[in-house]
């Protein structure tokens, strides 16, 4: 029986947020980001990298970043273009872009893009921000209420403008663009699962209490349309077609004692 492997890495500090980078070029590179949340040092975006042959995790590139991160995310189309949102002891919570360089490039250094920011109402409490796979100019984010829609030219010295404000309910948890249908992202708010056209700003479809308690988290098939899994506060995962949501295709319990996330 082969011997199982297993590969780690130590940030070095305490860390909550990881990201997957981009497939490569060549398709061989298995790649993510972590981020380091620290309150009395300097924090750090860890770029590793997964050497399949070895089962070896090998840190490619260290970017300095002052305050602690709370969220990262890689943009699917650009492994370059990066969001983080974060806070310090001296800083109020902010959402910021970022371009890394060449990630193959160990003397690229990070640069900051800009603020994203909505004049009308602070972001807060940021649970998700989504790079648009159809409109590389836009980017989606997702806080407690509502789901904001930037748009602009996400190069160094830019920036992004809100276009649209979408209340999506109370306790919003996450949400995810559906990678098949353009402008349909899917939240998950107190404990329902819903689905938004962004183009009419209306509800497109909603399953009420989708989880016996809070819902945490959603996210599509990528190969499947209109199929979702959600996961939530009662330690279940369930599987959904956005076009008969009577009835749940599938549920994945006892494999979890606490809450979920995806």
């Amino acid at each position: 029986m082969a011997q199982t492997r297993v590969g780690s890495w130590s940030c070095g500090q305490a860390a909550r947020c990881i990201a997957p980078v981009p497939v490569g070029e060549d398709g061989t590179h298995h790649r993510f980001m972590v981020g380091t949340y620290t309150l009395q040092q300097r924090n750090e975006i860890h770029v590793l990298e997964f050497e399949e042959n070895t089962a070896d995790v090998v840190c490619r590139r260290t970017l300095p970043h002052e305050d602690e991160i709370w969220l990262l995310s890689v943009s699917p189309t650009n492994s370059s273009q990066v969001a983080t949102y974060s806070s310090g002891k001296a800083s109020s919570p902010a959402l910021r872009l970022w371009n890394t360089g060449n990630l193959n490039d160990p003397q690229a250094s990070m640069e900051e893009v800009c603020t994203l920011e909505d004049e009308e109402t602070p972001l807060t409490s940021v649970k998700s921000v989504l790079w648009d796979p159809h409109n590389e100019g836009i980017v989606v984010v997702a806080d407690t209420e509502a789901l904001r829609v930037f748009q602009g030219s996400s190069g160094v010295g830019s920036k992004l403008s809100r276009q649209l404000t979408l209340h999506v309910g109370q306790r919003c948890n996450g949400a995810c663009l559906d990678p098949h249908h353009p402008q349909h992202v899917s939240t998950v708010d107190d404990a329902h699962l819903k689905t938004w056209d962004l183009r009419s700003s209306r509800l497109a479809s909603k399953k009420e209490y989708a989880h016996l308690f809070g819902a945490r988290d959603v996210d599509y098939n990528p190969n499947v349309p209109y199929q979702v899994l959600t996961t939530g506060e009662d330690a279940v995962i369930r599987f959904w077609d956005l076009r008969q949501l009577g009835k749940c295709m599938r549920t994945l319990a006892n494999g979890h004692h606490h809450w979920i996330t995806c």
